[in-house]
This record gives structure tokens, C-alpha cells and sequence, in this order.
């Protein structure tokens, strides 16, 4: 009689829908866990979290209670897990919840922990200039990601790459390693490794680090626009109202006096900063849609000397 693995999956952003998607490839005997509906601006509408909605299509079971009530206790105690497996949740779990898997209780950190532990490592490793970052599937325990590591796999950081395609890239690799191992994940014959010292945190996204500072080095700029395309999006402003940059080059050998648009061209306009300069190819001006800056250069006419900022 064949034996079917009992998951216990908790996720909710876009990015952990690969990992279900691959669970449920697995005919595995799945429950989620999601964060609660959360209200879109517009309409006031009650909007499930991507992996929820995913999960309906489906066929699998959903509950969005908190995980530290007593009813997801109860929910999961009853489910009787083999394995938890966590991508970008949403919440710290507790003991309780760790320790009713059989087997363990996995999470994918898109990291090389102990480096960059905490919630933001792509877009941190991007802010950082990072050229190599990677990805580690770890067993969980009551700290923040301290958990024993299973098993790392690095990836390269390109210029060109931004936080989609970092994420991209990572989840692609994130979901070929389990892949590979599956068999071993499931039967418990895996090596546990405890995270060596030297451990660096990163921090939440907050509103201020979402604005461009063109005083600041063209560099530093430039990366964090990488870091935090397209969504939430980093801005400055133009004719006094916001202006959101998604794509830019750096162009180091050039200064000006910051926030100055210095050329205008077909495709592109640059902008001098502190030091160096963007050569900026895709904005989103406020309350309208991501656009190359060709169509912005048409519609907007941006002129050499006017200042961003």
C-alpha cells in the first residue's frame, strides 16, 4: 500500500506558488496556510493572498487564522503533518506548530544563511552590490532563521539583474534543489549542518527607503532602484509630482549638479547625481502605467537642465 506524504504548506506571496505548484506535482496530501484576505484600495474589496488563490484552484484545503491561535493548533494537530514546508509565510511560528511535523518543519531561504537572515535578503543583497547571493533550504526552529542547513546552492548576480529577475532566478534554483533531493527530504536521510558564526540581519522596507536621494552616488542609486523594481518601486519627483524610476544605468565617468537632466534622447534621458550619473530607460509617472522612457520623452518632454528631486 502506497504511502502518501502529508504537507503542511504555509505561504503567501506570488513567489511561493512554484514551490506548491511542485508539492502538489508530488501528489502529496497537502494543507495551506495563507495570510488573511487583505482589502485593495480601490473597491474596498477582500483580496486572498497569490498562494490562497492558487490552492483553490487546486482543490486544496485553505485556512488564513493566525498560526499562533489555538484553532491553527488545532487545525494542524488534527492534520497530522509528515512535513511543514514554509516559503515566505508571512509569520513567526511557534513551537507548538514546529514541532507537530513527524519529520520537520523545512523553509526556503533565498540566501546563503547565515548571511542576510531576516526578510528582505534579495532585495538586500541587490542594495548591497552584491555579485553572488544564493539560496538555502533549512530545517526551522524558534529563532530567526537559525535553523540547521540542509542543503545551498549559489547563483550569480548580474548587472542587469533586478529583484524580479533575482527572484526568478532564485526560486528556479530553490525548486530544482528540492527537486533533486526529494526523494532523501521525504525519507528524513538528510544532513543537518548548524549555521556557522557571523551572522548578518536584514531589515524591513520602510517608506524613506523608497526614495531617491539624487545627491547620493549614481552606484547606490542604481542599485537600489534594482532592489525594489517594480514592486513597491523606488521615486523622486518631476514637475512637483512623483516619479517612479524602474530601469537605469549607471554612467560612472560623468558629474553635474544632481537632479539635473543632462541629455534627452529617442529611448533614454540621463540625470546626473552626487557622483556619476542614470541613463534612465523605464519610469512610471504617478497615477499612470509603467512606461519605457521613450513614450515618456513623447509625452511628457522632458528638457536638458530640468531638475528631478
Amino acid at each position: 500500500m502506497e504511502i502518501i506524504l502529508k504537507v503542511l504548506f504555509m505561504g503567501s506571496p506570488e513567489i511561493s506558488i512554484p514551490f506548491l505548484e511542485f508539492i502538489h506535482e508530488k501528489k502529496c496530501e497537502i494543507l495551506v496556510f495563507s495570510q488573511k484576505d487583505k482589502v485593495r484600495k480601490r473597491g474596498k474589496k477582500l483580496v486572498p493572498t497569490p498562494v490562497k488563490s492558487r490552492a483553490l484552484e487546486l482543490n486544496i484545503p485553505v485556512h488564513t487564522v493566525s498560526a499562533k491561535s489555538q484553532k491553527a493548533f488545532d487545525i494542524i494537530n488534527d492534520f497530522s503533518p509528515d512535513i511543514i514546508f514554509v516559503v515566505a509565510y508571512g509569520q513567526i511560528l511557534p513551537d507548538r506548530i514546529l514541532n507537530a511535523a513527524k519529520l520537520y518543519p523545512l523553509n526556503v531561504h533565498f540566501s546563503l544563511l547565515p548571511k542576510y537572515r531576516g526578510a528582505t535578503p534579495v532585495n538586500t543583497s541587490l542594495l548591497g552590490g552584491d555579485d553572488l547571493t544564493g539560496t538555502t533550504l533549512m530545517v526551522m526552529d524558534k529563532e530567526l532563521d537559525t535553523g540547521d542547513i540542509i542543503y545551498q546552492e549559489e547563483c550569480n548576480i548580474i548587472k542587469d539583474d533586478n529583484a524580479t529577475s533575482l527572484f526568478e532566478k532564485l526560486i528556479n534554483i530553490s525548486v530544482k534543489m528540492i527537486r533533486d533531493n526529494w526523494d532523501d527530504i521525504i525519507t528524513g536521510k538528510i544532513s543537518r549542518t548548524p549555521q556557522p558564526e557571523g551572522a548578518t540581519y536584514t531589515k524591513l522596507i520602510e517608506k524613506n527607503d523608497l526614495l531617491l536621494d539624487l545627491n547620493s552616488d549614481a552606484e547606490k542609486i542604481n542599485n537600489k532602484i534594482r532592489a525594489f523594481t517594480i514592486d513597491p518601486g523606488v521615486k523622486t519627483n518631476f514637475r512637483g509630482n512623483p516619479l517612479f524610476i524602474e530601469k537605469a544605468e549607471l554612467i560612472a565617468d560623468t558629474s553635474g549638479n544632481p537632479g539635473t537632466v543632462s541629455k534627452v534622447e529617442k529611448d533614454f534621458f540621463n540625470v546626473y547625481c552626487g557622483k556619476g550619473a542614470l541613463k534612465i530607460s523605464q519610469v512610471k509617472p504617478a497615477g499612470k502605467r509603467s512606461m519605457k522612457a521613450k513614450e515618456f520623452i513623447n509625452g511628457y518632454k522632458p528638457q536638458i537642465g530640468e531638475v528631478l528631486g
